[in-house]
């Protein structure tokens, strides 16, 4: 067994962060933006196509229906064939539709090219998940799956500010087809030449760094290699509570998106104040992603780590609607921390699945966890918005539902310590705290 401290182990372990995970996280944020950009296209969309505020609601909802679709079969394929190759074929069909979207002239076209959009883009997440978990062991695939989530606050950042020097000078044809031509020139050229399947396969790699990687998941007792179904997915309890548990969290999301955006303009009184401060939340939640899937990975505590900052934006989310718009740094403040509370879970909650789903159920499971769970997307605004009527229009009521909802998630997560205890692997990453760590 080569020692934690070897040449080999830093340098194999340096690698796999420095040229896998970049670019993962660069493929997913452009991604990203070409399924948000439609939100900044709207408004010349509305004007173009003469569309109805239900019309424009239509327009970005129905990507997420293409979406599910290739959700299941997406893990299921990247598993049992090539996620190199499938996420290859699926940057193409995505480009294609996303720039398809800058020559459409109808209502109806632009509904087209966005499901289709949705399809395409549906199969890669479960693909990028499973290429982590095929290059990472359980002691440091909270922080993988961190660092994967920072594609939300990147994006973020990114994006509005490409959108509109975009939209300063041409308009919001150019704007699907410049940033739905990015992963068709540059996406594909970086992932095929850095990607592979597996660290047997990578020529960056020494024979001994290779070896290194792939003994610390055999370690681990998981095999290299397994035959995955989608029964085993579809029969699975375990897969189907995790499912439940992301749905709540996608759910509780929905609290943050409806209430703190628009008191933060109500606080923040111009455009230049508001587009400054709205980039604080975001740098606040890529800190805490990393933080908190380090902790997890170093002390172990998965399930621990997830239930206390589920149990934080609880509270966050269920007292915002107490906070008064007059109260602006209490608003801020409120933003930042609700933010970062509600995605630093990630990490340690996709390590844990990755853990503790059969391997039989492996790729497709993952599939079927993040499409169920995205549901909560559907469901959330119009729980909320019959809420808001239920209460004169006021967000009380719906930001106590949302945080209950958070609560319930971080309850569900708690039983997981059992799971893990068992496994012997609830304080592994203590281990790995002998070694530095360039992540």
């Amino acid at each position: 067994m080569i020692e934690q401290t070897s040449p080999v182990r830093r340098l194999a372990h340096m690698k796999r962060w420095t040229y896998i995970l970049p670019v993962i996280v660069f493929i997913y944020v452009i991604c990203y933006i070409d399924r948000t950009n439609i939100s900044f296209a709207l408004p010349h969309l509305k004007t173009d196509m003469h569309l109805s505020g239900s019309q424009q609601g239509l327009a970005s909802g129905i990507f997420f229906w293409g979406y599910l679709l290739l959700q299941i079969p997406g893990g299921y394929i990247a598993e049992r064939w090539s996620a190199k190759r499938w996420v290859a074929i699926l940057m193409v069909l995505w480009s294609v539709a996303a720039i398809s979207s800058g020559f459409t002239h109808t209502f109806g076209e632009l509904l087209l090219t966005r499901f289709l959009l949705g399809v395409a883009e549906g199969g890669v997440q479960p693909a990028l998940m499973a290429t982590i978990r095929s290059w990472f062991p359980f002691a440091e695939r909270s922080r993988a799956y961190a660092i994967f989530k920072l594609y939300t606050p990147i994006a973020a950042i990114i994006a509005a500010p490409f959108s509109g020097i975009i939209l300063t000078y041409a308009d919001w044809r150019w704007l699907f087809i410049i940033q739905g031509g990015a992963p068709l020139i540059i996406g594909i050229i970086a992932w095929l030449a850095v990607i592979r399947d597996t660290p047997a396969k990578a020529g960056w790699l020494s024979e001994a760094e290779r070896n290194f990687i792939e003994n610390s998941r055999i370690e681990e007792g998981e095999p290299l290699e397994q035959q995955a179904t989608f029964k085993a997915a579809l029969t699975s309890k375990i897969v189907w509570y995790f499912a439940l548990i992301y749905t709540l969290t996608q759910t509780g999301l929905l609290g943050l998106t409806l209430w703190l955006p628009s008191v933060l303009k109500k606080a923040f009184h111009t455009d230049m104040q508001v587009g400054i401060v709205a980039i604080l939340p975001q740098i606040a939640a890529g800190i805490a992603i990393i933080l908190i899937g380090r902790s997890a990975d170093r002390r172990g505590g998965h399930a621990t780590h997830m239930s206390v900052v589920l149990g934080c934006g609880a509270v966050i989310l269920a007292g915002a609607g107490l906070i008064s718009p007059h109260q602006k740094w209490l608003v801020l403040a409120a933003m930042i921390l609700g933010t970062a509370a509600s995605i630093a879970w990630y990490g340690p909650f996709w390590a844990t699945v990755t853990k503790l789903t059969p391997l039989a159920a492996a790729g497709a499971g993952i599939g079927l966890i993040n499409g169920v769970g995205n549901l909560g997307s559907f469901v959330g605004p119009y729980i909320g918005g019959w809420l808001s009527d239920l209460s004169g229009g006021g967000y009380a009521l719906t930001q106590v539902f949302f945080g209950l909802v958070f609560a319930a998630a971080a309850l569900l997560v708690l039983p997981l310590r059992k799971e893990l205890r068992a496994m012997n692997l609830e304080s592994s990453g203590s281990k790995e705290a002998q070694v530095p760590d360039p992540a």
